[in-house]
Protein backbone atom coordinates (compact mmCIF):
# COMPACT_ATOMS: atom_id res chain seq x y z
CA UNK A 1 0.00 0.00 0.00
CA UNK A 2 1.30 3.53 -0.74
CA UNK A 3 -0.29 6.54 0.72
CA UNK A 4 0.13 9.91 -0.81
CA UNK A 5 0.16 13.68 0.35
CA UNK A 6 -2.95 12.18 2.68
CA UNK A 7 -4.68 15.15 4.25
CA UNK A 8 -7.60 14.59 6.41
CA UNK A 9 -9.54 17.29 8.89
CA UNK A 10 -12.77 17.11 11.20
CA UNK A 11 -14.05 21.09 10.88
CA UNK A 12 -11.83 22.99 10.70
CA UNK A 13 -8.97 21.53 12.34
CA UNK A 14 -6.62 19.06 10.05
CA UNK A 15 -5.58 15.57 11.59
CA UNK A 16 -2.83 14.32 9.52
CA UNK A 17 -1.24 16.93 7.08
CA UNK A 18 0.41 15.97 3.57
CA UNK A 19 1.28 12.16 4.79
CA UNK A 20 2.84 10.00 2.56
CA UNK A 21 4.28 6.46 3.34
CA UNK A 22 4.80 3.32 1.73
CA UNK A 23 4.09 -0.63 3.30
CA UNK A 24 5.78 -2.98 1.22
CA UNK A 25 4.88 -6.87 1.22
CA UNK A 26 5.77 -8.72 4.54
CA UNK A 27 6.88 -5.66 6.50
CA UNK A 28 6.46 -4.93 10.70
CA UNK A 29 5.90 -1.45 10.73
CA UNK A 30 4.86 0.70 14.07
CA UNK A 31 3.44 3.30 14.67
CA UNK A 32 4.17 5.59 18.03
CA UNK A 33 3.53 9.07 18.76
CA UNK A 34 1.54 10.88 21.64
CA UNK A 35 -2.25 11.36 22.10
CA UNK A 36 -3.72 12.60 19.18
CA UNK A 37 -1.01 13.06 16.75
CA UNK A 38 -2.97 11.54 13.73
CA UNK A 39 -1.65 7.57 14.21
CA UNK A 40 -5.66 6.44 14.46
CA UNK A 41 -6.75 8.98 12.08
CA UNK A 42 -4.46 7.46 9.56
CA UNK A 43 -5.02 3.70 10.25
CA UNK A 44 -8.96 4.48 9.08
CA UNK A 45 -7.90 6.25 6.23
CA UNK A 46 -5.70 3.54 5.25
CA UNK A 47 -8.61 1.16 5.69
CA UNK A 48 -10.91 3.14 3.61
CA UNK A 49 -13.47 3.51 6.75
CA UNK A 50 -12.77 7.91 6.40
CA UNK A 51 -13.82 11.16 3.84
CA UNK A 52 -10.11 12.34 2.86
CA UNK A 53 -9.92 15.86 1.99
CA UNK A 54 -7.00 15.58 -0.34
CA UNK A 55 -3.94 12.94 -1.18
CA UNK A 56 -4.45 9.32 -2.49
CA UNK A 57 -4.06 5.81 -1.38
CA UNK A 58 -2.88 3.24 -3.60
CA UNK A 59 -3.64 -0.45 -3.04
CA UNK A 60 -1.65 -2.84 -5.26
CA UNK A 61 -1.50 0.26 -7.74
CA UNK A 62 -5.12 1.35 -7.24
CA UNK A 63 -6.66 4.17 -5.45
CA UNK A 64 -9.08 2.94 -2.80
CA UNK A 65 -11.40 6.50 -3.28
CA UNK A 66 -11.72 5.93 -7.10
CA UNK A 67 -15.58 5.54 -8.30
CA UNK A 68 -14.11 2.50 -10.20
CA UNK A 69 -12.06 0.77 -7.24
CA UNK A 70 -14.32 -2.43 -6.21
CA UNK A 71 -14.36 -1.90 -1.96
CA UNK A 72 -14.79 -5.79 -1.71
CA UNK A 73 -10.46 -6.29 -2.94
CA UNK A 74 -10.04 -3.54 -0.36
CA UNK A 75 -12.54 -5.72 2.41
CA UNK A 76 -10.35 -8.57 1.32
CA UNK A 77 -6.88 -7.66 1.50
CA UNK A 78 -6.93 -5.20 4.23
CA UNK A 79 -7.94 -6.21 7.89
CA UNK A 80 -7.77 -4.01 10.68
CA UNK A 81 -8.31 -3.88 14.42
CA UNK A 82 -9.72 -1.02 16.29
CA UNK A 83 -8.31 0.24 19.97
CA UNK A 84 -11.46 -1.54 21.68
CA UNK A 85 -12.01 -4.77 19.43
CA UNK A 86 -14.14 -6.09 22.11
CA UNK A 87 -17.13 -3.67 21.63
CA UNK A 88 -17.68 -5.06 18.26
CA UNK A 89 -19.10 -8.38 19.28
CA UNK A 90 -22.59 -9.18 18.78
CA UNK A 91 -23.60 -12.62 17.76
CA UNK A 92 -24.69 -15.44 19.47
CA UNK A 93 -21.74 -17.30 19.45
CA UNK A 94 -17.89 -17.32 19.32
CA UNK A 95 -17.93 -19.24 15.70
CA UNK A 96 -20.17 -17.18 14.47
CA UNK A 97 -18.26 -13.91 15.25
CA UNK A 98 -15.37 -15.00 14.29
CA UNK A 99 -16.45 -16.30 11.00
CA UNK A 100 -19.13 -13.16 10.26
CA UNK A 101 -16.03 -11.23 8.50
CA UNK A 102 -16.10 -14.50 5.88
CA UNK A 103 -19.25 -13.12 4.12
CA UNK A 104 -17.16 -11.31 1.91
CA UNK A 105 -15.18 -13.97 0.40
CA UNK A 106 -18.04 -16.83 0.48
CA UNK A 107 -15.75 -19.78 1.62
CA UNK A 108 -17.55 -22.95 1.82
CA UNK A 109 -18.82 -24.59 4.90
CA UNK A 110 -15.79 -26.89 5.89
CA UNK A 111 -12.98 -23.78 4.55
CA UNK A 112 -15.04 -21.65 6.96
CA UNK A 113 -14.73 -23.77 9.92
CA UNK A 114 -11.42 -24.32 9.63
CA UNK A 115 -10.65 -20.74 8.79
CA UNK A 116 -12.73 -19.95 12.35
CA UNK A 117 -10.39 -22.48 14.17
CA UNK A 118 -7.34 -21.47 12.64
CA UNK A 119 -7.90 -17.43 13.83
CA UNK A 120 -9.08 -18.78 17.72
CA UNK A 121 -6.49 -21.25 18.07
CA UNK A 122 -3.74 -18.85 17.09
CA UNK A 123 -5.49 -16.89 19.85
CA UNK A 124 -4.56 -19.42 22.16
CA UNK A 125 -8.13 -21.16 22.35
CA UNK A 126 -9.43 -24.51 21.92
CA UNK A 127 -11.69 -23.83 19.10
CA UNK A 128 -14.06 -26.90 20.37
CA UNK A 129 -14.19 -25.89 24.20
CA UNK A 130 -15.19 -21.80 22.91
CA UNK A 131 -16.96 -22.22 19.59
CA UNK A 132 -20.36 -22.23 21.02
CA UNK A 133 -20.59 -20.00 23.99
CA UNK A 134 -21.64 -16.27 23.82
CA UNK A 135 -18.75 -13.87 23.05
CA UNK A 136 -20.70 -11.44 25.79
CA UNK A 137 -19.90 -14.18 28.66
CA UNK A 138 -16.29 -13.97 28.26
CA UNK A 139 -13.41 -11.94 29.88
CA UNK A 140 -12.16 -8.42 28.52
CA UNK A 141 -9.15 -9.89 27.58
CA UNK A 142 -10.91 -13.03 26.13
CA UNK A 143 -12.99 -10.66 24.53
CA UNK A 144 -10.38 -8.69 22.86
CA UNK A 145 -8.67 -12.23 21.75
CA UNK A 146 -11.90 -13.19 19.97
CA UNK A 147 -12.30 -9.96 18.17
CA UNK A 148 -8.93 -10.25 17.26
CA UNK A 149 -9.41 -13.56 15.97
CA UNK A 150 -12.35 -12.42 13.59
CA UNK A 151 -9.93 -9.81 11.63
CA UNK A 152 -7.09 -13.06 11.65
CA UNK A 153 -9.87 -15.45 10.35
CA UNK A 154 -10.21 -13.35 7.11
CA UNK A 155 -6.55 -14.01 6.29
CA UNK A 156 -5.71 -10.42 5.29
CA UNK A 157 -2.37 -9.08 3.07
CA UNK A 158 -2.77 -6.22 5.16
CA UNK A 159 -3.26 -6.35 8.71
CA UNK A 160 -3.42 -3.00 10.81
CA UNK A 161 -3.99 -2.72 14.50
CA UNK A 162 -4.64 0.20 16.73
CA UNK A 163 -2.99 -0.48 20.28
CA UNK A 164 -3.57 -4.33 20.09
CA UNK A 165 -1.70 -5.48 23.32
CA UNK A 166 -4.27 -3.77 25.55
CA UNK A 167 -5.73 -6.21 28.09
CA UNK A 168 -3.29 -8.76 27.03
CA UNK A 169 -1.64 -10.54 29.35
CA UNK A 170 1.98 -10.68 29.19
CA UNK A 171 1.74 -14.39 28.13
CA UNK A 172 -0.98 -13.70 25.47
CA UNK A 173 0.46 -10.39 24.67
CA UNK A 174 4.45 -12.30 23.83
CA UNK A 175 2.07 -15.09 21.37
CA UNK A 176 0.44 -12.84 19.52
CA UNK A 177 3.52 -10.75 18.67
CA UNK A 178 5.52 -13.58 17.65
CA UNK A 179 2.16 -14.74 15.58
CA UNK A 180 2.13 -11.75 13.66
CA UNK A 181 6.25 -11.97 13.35
CA UNK A 182 5.34 -15.10 11.78
CA UNK A 183 2.80 -13.68 9.45
CA UNK A 184 5.17 -11.21 7.98
CA UNK A 185 7.56 -14.50 6.93
CA UNK A 186 4.37 -15.42 4.97
CA UNK A 187 4.30 -11.67 2.94
CA UNK A 188 1.77 -10.48 5.05
CA UNK A 189 2.20 -6.60 5.88
CA UNK A 190 1.73 -5.55 9.89
CA UNK A 191 1.05 -2.16 10.85
CA UNK A 192 0.75 -1.43 14.49
CA UNK A 193 -0.11 1.64 16.66
CA UNK A 194 1.06 1.39 19.85
CA UNK A 195 2.33 3.05 23.00
CA UNK A 196 4.38 -0.21 24.05
CA UNK A 197 8.01 0.85 22.87
CA UNK A 198 9.74 -2.10 24.37
CA UNK A 199 7.37 -4.36 22.59
CA UNK A 200 7.60 -2.81 19.13
CA UNK A 201 11.54 -2.62 19.84
CA UNK A 202 11.53 -6.56 19.95
CA UNK A 203 9.49 -7.49 17.09
CA UNK A 204 9.19 -4.25 14.83
CA UNK A 205 11.33 -3.90 11.88
CA UNK A 206 10.47 -0.18 11.08
CA UNK A 207 9.03 2.56 13.07
CA UNK A 208 7.28 6.00 11.71
CA UNK A 209 7.24 8.14 14.27
CA UNK A 210 3.77 11.15 14.29
CA UNK A 211 3.64 14.55 15.69
CA UNK A 212 0.62 16.89 15.08
CA UNK A 213 -0.29 15.27 12.05
CA UNK A 214 2.96 14.96 10.41
CA UNK A 215 5.38 11.76 10.06
CA UNK A 216 8.60 13.12 11.41
CA UNK A 217 10.38 9.98 11.93
CA UNK A 218 10.53 6.74 9.52
CA UNK A 219 13.35 4.37 10.06
CA UNK A 220 14.56 0.94 11.12
CA UNK A 221 13.88 -0.17 14.39
CA UNK A 222 17.43 1.10 15.82
CA UNK A 223 17.71 4.36 14.21
CA UNK A 224 14.09 5.31 15.81
CA UNK A 225 13.58 3.67 19.02
CA UNK A 226 17.16 3.74 19.94
CA UNK A 227 17.26 8.07 19.68
CA UNK A 228 15.90 8.43 23.36
CA UNK A 229 15.98 12.00 22.81
CA UNK A 230 14.18 12.25 19.27
CA UNK A 231 11.26 10.36 20.91
CA UNK A 232 11.13 13.18 23.71
CA UNK A 233 10.48 15.59 21.23
CA UNK A 234 7.24 13.72 20.10
CA UNK A 235 6.14 13.35 23.52
CA UNK A 236 7.44 9.72 24.02
CA UNK A 237 10.43 7.68 26.01
CA UNK A 238 12.41 5.12 24.15
CA UNK A 239 12.72 1.77 24.83
CA UNK A 240 13.52 0.95 28.72
CA UNK A 241 16.92 -0.45 27.52
CA UNK A 242 18.00 2.56 25.30
CA UNK A 243 17.33 5.09 28.47
CA UNK A 244 18.86 1.61 30.41
CA UNK A 245 22.13 2.73 27.99
CA UNK A 246 21.81 6.49 27.98
CA UNK A 247 22.21 6.29 31.92
CA UNK A 248 25.49 4.57 31.39
CA UNK A 249 26.65 6.16 29.07
CA UNK A 250 26.23 9.54 30.57
CA UNK A 251 27.92 7.47 34.16
CA UNK A 252 31.34 6.40 31.87
CA UNK A 253 30.25 2.83 32.07
CA UNK A 254 29.14 2.61 28.41
CA UNK A 255 31.14 3.92 26.07
CA UNK A 256 28.97 6.82 23.19
CA UNK A 257 28.66 4.51 20.16
CA UNK A 258 25.41 2.39 19.52
CA UNK A 259 21.78 2.45 20.11
CA UNK A 260 21.02 -0.40 21.20
CA UNK A 261 17.00 -0.71 21.91
CA UNK A 262 16.55 -4.39 23.53
CA UNK A 263 17.90 -6.00 26.61
CA UNK A 264 19.78 -8.76 24.92
CA UNK A 265 21.48 -5.84 22.65
CA UNK A 266 22.19 -4.04 25.95
CA UNK A 267 23.70 -7.21 27.79
CA UNK A 268 25.85 -7.73 24.71
CA UNK A 269 26.95 -4.32 24.56
CA UNK A 270 27.69 -4.45 28.30
CA UNK A 271 29.74 -7.42 27.87
CA UNK A 272 31.69 -6.09 25.50
CA UNK A 273 32.83 -2.90 26.98
CA UNK A 274 33.47 -4.82 30.26
CA UNK A 275 35.56 -7.29 28.26
CA UNK A 276 36.57 -5.67 25.48
CA UNK A 277 35.57 -8.60 22.80
CA UNK A 278 33.47 -8.08 20.50
CA UNK A 279 30.97 -9.75 17.96
CA UNK A 280 30.93 -13.92 17.96
CA UNK A 281 33.73 -13.70 21.19
CA UNK A 282 31.72 -11.90 23.69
Amino acid sequence: MEVRKLTVGYGAAWVLDQVSLQIGAGEFVGIVGCTGCGKTTLLKAMAGLLEVQDGEILLDGENIFSRRFDRAVLRRKVGMVFQYPEYQLFAQTVEKDVGFGLKYSRPSREEKQERVRWALEQMGFSYEEIKDQSPLSLSGGEKRRVAIAGVLATKPELLMLDEPLAGLDPMAREMFLEFLEGLTGQGVSVVMVSHNVDALAQHAARIIGMKQGKIVMDGSCQEVLGDSRALRTIGLLGSEAAQTAELLRANGVLPGSGLPVTYEALRDEIIGALTGEKGENR
